[in-house]
């Protein structure tokens, strides 16, 4: 990694070595900046010494946990791109990516042992480490690398461009594509974070999103460290016992989807002293607006963000004092990044029309791990074309429209899904909402609204049509509205849009 303040874990390990910088609220563990940069370079050498060199992938498939920041330091040193792998998916799936991004190493937990032999016995090249008990005899220990290696800080400057990370997309509109994050993303991720969110060393971040997305890896865990707070971990999501940590511990602040946030609400939010959080970042997909209301109402600074793994997941910035006047913006753009909406041939459109979002800055990834086709797509004239419509308004505050494959045009008119979305969620008998364009005989496409009832709600299909037609134009109505017990997801809590219409059409 860069020298100097680039390795911000060594800088933290000499100026204040006994700060906890992670603690692990399943297991107790804690580690201290000191124990964290120590360990880190034990890692990196004995990595070395696995045959790791710069350039090299190092893949993680393991749930959260203390050893994937340990991993992901030692790889930032070591010049390699630290893999983390979405453990939710089948054996196929992740053989598939692991022929895609040919790491040196697997490393995986006890919970991944059975397919972590799976797809270590496939692919006999591939070096294979064990955080607990090992999958086959021919691999390492995890824990007696660590205590083997040297300790000895070995500092060696990386070019910024370097790839720090290759993240892997959730694969909403195809398959998943390895985006690569340089080591300049990274600190410019930090940097941006720590100036919208005023982190500082005594902040406390809970994470319980994935570490394997950007979400929980970059939008406050990465900047909290870099600022020499605190992040607490969790390997998975319980609502009750996040309301416990984050009272007994003043957790500072967090990061979730909406699903979760409801998820606390539902949990007794009001039984527990939660007023240490001043950071309430919520993402992912768009929040419904009672759930607003019902965190505002409490006196929360909730704010609703945009990011996506390509540029960061800290793209715009809503200040807290502006959250009720602007009700669903995402913000204005976060302090170096620029945002531009432009039309079909890349022209700038006029405030308030809807366009496609562009996003430019230091924030921005290297493109995509070994598709050149596709980063040429996204990566124009110093733009990133993100491919979410959006419009921008007179004050520089942006509102996200939805996904540019998610529009759909009926009857020679524009649909975009998210506004009918946001008018069905406005409604207490709903809980969750997914609008997608199905084939019609006589207008090319019509709405398909997908309904999640609110808890002891029983919302009439034909009612809420009404209140569609009441509310938004009639080409925006859908045509059909379908009641589902749950709406298909992935790990990161964004609706497979894809799965919704395969199953209303049966294919």
């Amino acid at each position: 990694m860069l020298t100097g303040p680039s390795d911000f874990i060594e800088q933290w390990a000499r100026t204040a070595p006994h700060r906890v910088a992670l603690r692990d609220v399943d297991d107790g563990r804690a580690l201290r900046y000191g124990e964290l940069s120590t360990r880190a370079w034990r890692l990196s050498h004995a990595l070395a010494a696995q045959g790791v060199e710069a350039g090299d992938r190092v893949a993680l498939l393991a749930r959260n946990g203390l050893e994937t920041f340990e991993l992901l330091v030692a790889c930032l040193r070591l010049g390699a791109a630290f893999t983390p792998l979405n453990w939710r998916l089948a054996p196929a799936e992740l053989g598939d990516i692991l022929d895609h991004c040919t790491p040196r190493c697997l490393v995986y937990d006890g919970a991944s042992r059975d397919a972590a032999a799976t797809l270590l016995g496939a692919r006999p090249d591939l070096r294979g480490v064990a955080l607990g008990e090992t999958a086959r005899a021919a691999d390492a220990s995890y824990a007696d690398l660590i205590a083997r290696a040297s300790a000895t800080p070995d500092l060696v400057e990386h070019d910024p461009e370097t790839v720090a990370m290759l993240l892997y997309t959730s694969g909403t509109t195809g398959k998943p594509k390895g985006v690569m994050v340089p080591h300049r993303q990274v600190f410019w991720n930090a940097i941006n974070t720590v100036y919208a969110c005023d982190l500082g060393p005594s902040d406390l971040s809970l994470a319980f999103l994935p570490l394997f997305h950007t979400g929980g890896l970059n939008c406050l865990a990465t900047p909290t460290l870099y600022r020499g707070g605190t992040v607490a971990l969790m390997a998975s999501f319980d609502a009750k016992r996040a309301l416990e940590i984050i009272e007994t511990w003043r957790v500072t602040g967090t990061v979730a989807v909406p699903t979760m946030y409801q998820m606390l609400l539902d949990a007794g939010l009001d039984g527990y002293d939660c007023s240490s959080l001043r950071t309430i970042l919520c993402g992912g997909a768009p929040c419904p607006e009672p759930l607003l209301d019902a965190w505002l109402h409490r006196g929360f600074a909730f704010r609703q963000g945009f990011g996506m793994t390509e540029v960061g997941p800290n793209c715009f910035s809503l200040p807290p004092w502006k959250v009720h006047q602007k009700r669903g913006s995402v913000g204005q753009p976060i302090l170096h990044l620029a945002a531009r909406v432009v039309d079909e041939q890349g022209n700038p459109v006029p405030d308030g029309e809807v366009g496609e979002l562009c996003l430019g800055g230091p924030m921005v990834c290297a493109g995509y791990w070994d598709d050149p086709d596709n980063t040429a797509k996204v990566l124009r004239d110093g733009w990133f074309f993100t491919g979410d419509y959006a419009r921008r308004e007179g004050d520089d505050y942006y509102y996200v429209a939805g996904r540019k494959k998610d529009m759909f045009i009926s009857g020679g008119e524009n649909v975009y899904p998210a506004e009918i979305e946001n008018a069905l969620l406005a409604r207490d008998d709903v809980a969750e909402v997914a609008v997608v364009g199905v084939p019609h005989d006589r207008w090319g496409e019509v709405g398909l609204a997908a309904v999640v009832a609110a808890e002891g709600a029983a919302p009439d299909a034909e009612a809420l049509r009404a209140y569609c037609a009441a509310h938004l134009a009639r080409f925006k109505v859908p045509k059909h509205i379908v009641l589902w017990d749950a709406l298909p997801k992935n790990a990161s809590g964004k609706v497979l849009k894809q799965a919704i219409r395969q199953r209303f059409l049966g294919t």
